[in-house]
């Protein structure tokens, strides 16, 4: 699970940015937590009456690593409640990219959101995702409103990120590294705390393997450069043409589960610039070109 998640969100971010500064939790020992109650740890803070024990660091479920951290349901509050984290301290640059992956345990029971705040005030939304408790229905935060995406089903692990892009004024949504919106951002633009919500009617969730990735603005030197890296025709039946300015030291081939199935090292690549894919089934798949001192990740799509 992890290379498909680690692929998706490298390849669906549309753009590639340099000396990216990734903070992950996933509530590994190496990381300062231990098993047992999260809130009091790392700066997790439990809210609105949730029993301590309810959120728990736990040898189980795990995405990333060994642990996970498990949201318990015992019915007790049937209000909103949640536990949160501070996150401003990691947070270095105004284009973020936020990820995690989440399990909700059942419908008809708790409703499920994950919030990102501009700031303390839980009224000030810079981005969330929202899980109706009788379908499953996931939405999602723009700046008029929540819309409806996909349909998720309990007892399943999902990737859920977020984009926030001062820069350029844009906000993106993606599942399991597809991209589901991008829009504006709305009047709030920061990001301070990411809250785990619900409202303890029965059910709870897990999360793990949460990364926090500043983005590193382009110049337009870099942007101007990574324009020149192109690769064509796609879709694609029997080679591949790469565009390049620079000499390409190697070009890796993933399917569409994140599973390395070619490498063509530089001897290999036909003039420096093609490559045979005419053995590939028909199919999604994604290449990776790496040359001296970039890489540059695609999609294509075999016939």
């Amino acid at each position: 699970m992890k290379n498909i998640f680690t692929l998706m969100a490298i390849l669906l971010l549309g753009v590639f940015y340099f000396k990216a500064q990734i903070q992950k939790i996933s509530f590994e020992a190496s990381e300062g937590y231990v098993t047992g109650n999260l809130g009091g740890q790392q700066g997790w803070a439990v809210w609105g009456g949730l029993p301590a024990a309810n959120a728990q660091v736990v040898n189980s479920n795990p995405t990333d690593g060994t642990r996970s951290f498990n949201m318990l349901s015992n019915g007790l509050i049937q209000s909103l409640c949640g536990i949160e984290k501070n996150i401003s301290s990691l947070v270095t640059s105004t284009d973020v990219e936020i990820s995690f992956d989440y399990n909700f345990s059942g419908l008809n029971s708790s409703s499920y959101e994950i919030a990102i705040y501009n700031n303390a005030l839980i009224s000030d939304y810079t981005a969330s995702f929202q899980i109706d408790y009788l379908t499953g229905v996931l939405s999602y935060r723009t700046d008029s409103g929540l819309v409806d995406g996909p349909v998720l089903v309990a007892n399943q692990w999902y990737n859920l990120k977020v984009i926030v892009k001062q820069s350029d004024d844009t906000l993106q949504y993606f599942l399991n590294g597809v991209q589901i919106y991008s829009g504006a951002l709305g009047v709030n633009r920061n990001i301070q705390v990411i809250d785990f919500v619900y409202d303890d009617y029965g059910t709870g969730f897990s999360v793990d393997n949460i990364q926090i990735n500043n983005l590193s603005v382009l110049s337009t030197n870099e942007a101007e450069k990574k324009e020149k890296i192109k690769i064509y025709p796609n879709p694609v039946t029997d080679e591949l043409i790469i565009y390049a300015n620079e000499k390409i030291q190697s070009v890796s081939i993933f399917d569409s589960k994140g599973s390395l199935i070619k490498i063509f090292d530089e001897n290999s690549i036909s003039n420096g610039k093609r490559i045979n894919v005419s053995d590939l089934t028909s199919g999604i798949y994604f290449v990776k070109i790496k040359d001296y001192d970039s890489e540059f990740l695609k999609k294509i799509v075999k016939k």
